[in-house]
């Protein structure tokens, strides 16, 4: 039986963290055909607290102090000290550091890249100015170039790595985030602390700027002028405290709840008539898809990939532009005051979030991580 490490920074409360941790290693632990483990840069994050027991991890104790030269040292031990036939990267970052670590020598392992967001619009937002941007880049670039394998979540995601930054189209894999429909239900019948006598619209993820809270905040003012409904926001992250104080700015008072983190969040989210993401840019969109399992109508802002491709140009649900307060609303509000209309959305929800299924993702990482 392979054994396979899943590379990651930490266990912080995100999209792959979440994918990570609730389903995808133990899952594919228990169909018996990889042994997966799990590596971090960091031992730190929400997860941490309901990782698997029988999940073996290792951590690199990575610091701010700590550059990329000596990280490298510190990852050869540990992959040799998991015994790892495959290593799985998440993301760029340590994408690179096993790229580079391939290239000191006498590391047999093969290279997986899986990437679940973006690149174009991460460097955009999260690389910024730099003066060493360019060198990001490029190491990146050869990192994905000279894997065995990259796995992405969309095909937005693949044509953007092809396009604009030469990753052969034959190199890459588009598997959908597995979803576990029957748990996440489960986990809604919960009960939550949690009651409102309005209708209520949800919005999940983390408190950062590329998820687009303070968008979603303006087009809530708007939208709370003309129906009379409360927003709930599951999540954390550095933006809390501005989008707080936004919401008191805008004087949207009690109608906006902040409920921070929870591991499970669904038993939330079954409290509201509707789900809606007003993000910057995407890989997939988790959040989106576990809304839809739900029955929740979705809307979800239409960036360079992801919820477009989840909702189907708009065949599952209400797609607007990004950055777009204005249209957010209009869709908001359209759903609330048509009840029919919510109501087609719900079943179309359902319907789509069947196509994310756990078997179906899981199948085809096996296939991929045997042949190599």
């Amino acid at each position: 039986m392979k054994n396979v490490i899943f590379f990651t920074g930490s266990l912080q409360a995100g999209g792959t963290e979440a994918k990570l941790v609730r389903n995808f290693l133990p899952l594919l632990k228990s169909r018996g055909k990889l042994n997966p483990k799990l590596l971090l840069l960091r031992e730190t994050g929400e997860f941490l607290e309901i990782l698997p027991k029988g999940i073996e991890r290792l951590s690199l104790n990575e610091t701010a102090e700590t550059n990329i030269i000596k990280i490298i040292p510190r990852f050869r031990n540990a992959v040799r000290k998991l015994k790892a036939d495959v290593v799985v990267s998440c993301m760029w970052y340590p994408a690179s550091i096993s790229h580079l670590a391939r290239l000191c020598g006498r590391m047999s392992y093969r290279h997986i890249v899986h990437d679940t967001t973006n690149m174009t619009e991460y460097i955009k937002y999260e690389f910024g100015p730099e003066k060493y941007q360019w060198a990001k880049i490029h190491l990146f670039k050869k990192a994905y170039k000279n894997a065995d394998s990259v796995i992405v979540v969309s095909q937005g995601e693949k044509e953007d790595l092809v396009r604009n930054f030469s990753v052969p189209d034959s190199l890459i894999n588009v598997i959908y985030n597995p979803i576990d429909i029957e748990s996440i239900r489960r986990m809604s019948e919960e009960e939550a602390d949690f009651q409102s006598d309005k209708p209520v619209v949800v919005s999940v993820g983390r408190l950062i700027f590329s998820k687009g809270f303070d968008i979603l905040l303006r087009a809530f003012q708007k939208v709370r002028s003309r129906y009379d409904c409360r927003l709930i926001i599951l999540g954390r992250g550095d933006e809390r405290k501005r989008l707080e104080e936004l919401s008191e700015a805008l004087n949207l008072g009690e109608d906006v709840a902040f409920l921070g983190f929870h591991h499970n969040p669904f038993k939330f989210m079954r409290k509201a008539q509707i789900f809606c993401s007003a993000t910057r840019y995407e890989g997939l969109g988790n959040a989106i898809i576990e809304a839809m399992a739900l029955g929740l109508p979705a809307i979800a802002t239409d960036c360079l990939s992801g919820p477009g491709e989840t909702l189907d140009a708009g065949k599952y649900g209400l797609l607007v532009p990004t950055e777009d307060p204005e249209a957010i609303a209009e869709a908001i509000t359209k759903l609330l005051s048509d009840n029919e209309l919510r109501k087609t959305f719900a079943d179309l929800s359902v319907k789509r979030a069947s196509d994310y299924s756990v078997d179906k993702a899981l199948t085809r990482w096996e296939e991929i991580i045997l042949n190599l």
